[in-house]
């Protein structure tokens, strides 16, 4: 993608990345007024709230400090709403409503890109060819009439501050690398929404439907764990496969403060308890130059753990801690899930700052996170893909 192009994109996804909810943003209201001008054979269509004084973006500033491109000139240029399209050339298309349409030609340029009227909008693009793509879309057969749009924006609920639509077949298009972790759908959507004191991040996708389950070994996590990761038929899921082969049935992974060191534990309870034992034990080899790991059997459970021999489970546990249970029912868990992820924000960022080195040596860390920032809670439930990220 050109470097202009893909500096447009990048605003977008800023944009829909540290968004928040206001009560005057509409996932609907975009959908159908710069959708209708988007090409139906786009990748990937994004829109968000540009009033950056709004009752969202006065959030982010809180939480974020003050932004780099909240400039009189930008808000002018942008106006309200800000929408950006992938074509299938993989051109992106802006499209707004600006303030002063001198400025947003002079932001324009700087990108190499010019300036053109379709209706009531002004397009930013960089070809005749896209200019005319946005044309046909608008008189004739466009995004918003696309039976998969539909599909993806009735899966999604309430008002929202942001909104990312994804082609499925921009998927095939990523590396490798990466397409594991999205399986092979149709299309993906999130919406982003926020209230007073939780933002959410909710993605729903077509394609992969995993069988939910109602997570029974968040018991044995102790109280005052400070992650807390579970998950079921490790070895089926497209992005663990080749790590987890033979780990079946329900699982969890969760980090403890320890006297020195914090304890790392990944617990099983496997339909093969030999095969997942033997599994852990190769993971176990292969990193266990940087962490001291042992497995421990127990009945029908396996643990790969950096904690002593014996010194697994019992106690008090996580499940009774009144954070934990606040978490997530202000995320609105449900009973079951198809994964489920916890975190204490402000006691986990020093782990990862301290020791996220030892994992990736060459990597560099800088954890920085806002005292507002409590804890994290996400979750997938049934049907199709559907994962909901809330920050309290």
């Amino acid at each position: 993608m050109r470097a202009a192009v893909a500096a447009a994109l990048a605003a977008g996804l800023l944009l829909v990345a540290s968004g928040c909810g206001s009560s005057s943003a509409s996932t609907h209201a975009v959908e159908t007024d710069a959708a209708a001008l988007v090409p139906a054979s786009a990748l990937a269509f994004v829109s968000a709230d540009a009033d950056l004084d709004s009752e969202g973006w006065r959030a982010i500033k809180r939480v974020s400090g003050p932004l780099k491109f909240d400039t009189a000139d930008f808000r002018a240029a942008i106006g309200g709403q800000l929408s950006l399209a992938v074509l299938a050339k993989h051109e992106t298309v802006a499209i707004v409503k600006p303030k002063d349409e001198a400025k947003l030609r002079s932001l324009a340029a700087a990108y190499k890109c010019t300036v053109q009227r379709v209706g009531e909008w002004s397009v930013v693009a960089r070809s005749p060819e896209s200019f005319q793509a946005v044309r046909d879309a608008n008189s004739g057969t466009s995004l918003a009439d696309t039976e998969r749009f539909k599909d993806a924006v009735s899966e999604l609920d309430g008002s929202s501050f942001a909104f990312a639509y994804a082609n499925g077949s921009l998927v095939a298009q990523l590396p490798a690398s990466v397409r594991p972790l999205l399986g092979s759908p149709r299309w993906l959507a999130a919406q982003v929404q926020a209230t007073k004191d939780d933002v959410s991040v909710h993605v729903r996708s077509a394609g992969w439907s995993p069988v939910p389950y109602e997570p029974t070994l968040l018991r044995d996590v102790p109280s005052g764990a400070i992650l807390a990761v579970s998950f079921k038929d490790a070895s089926e899921l497209p992005f663990l496969q080749v790590q987890l082969r033979g780990v079946d049935g329900e699982g969890v992974l969760y980090v403890v403060p320890g006297a020195i060191l914090p304890v790392i534990t990944l617990e099983v309870q496997p339909r093969d308890p030999a095969a997942a034992e033997q599994s852990l034990r190769a993971i176990g080899t292969r990193i266990g130059k940087d962490l001291p790991l042992s497995v421990e059997r127990r009945g029908g459970k396996v643990f790969l753990t950096t904690a002593e021999p014996g010194l697994t489970g019992g106690g008090r546990s996580l499940v009774d801690d009144q954070p934990f249970k606040d978490a997530l029912a202000a995320a609105d868990v449900p009973k079951e899930v198809t994964w489920l992820a916890y975190a204490d924000i402000q006691r986990l960022a020093p782990l990862v700052q301290a020791f996220g080195p030892l994992l990736a040596p060459n990597a560099q860390f800088t954890v920085q996170i806002p005292k507002d920032l409590d804890t994290l809670v996400a979750f997938g439930t049934s049907g199709r893909l559907d994962a909901r990220v809330s920050l309290r």
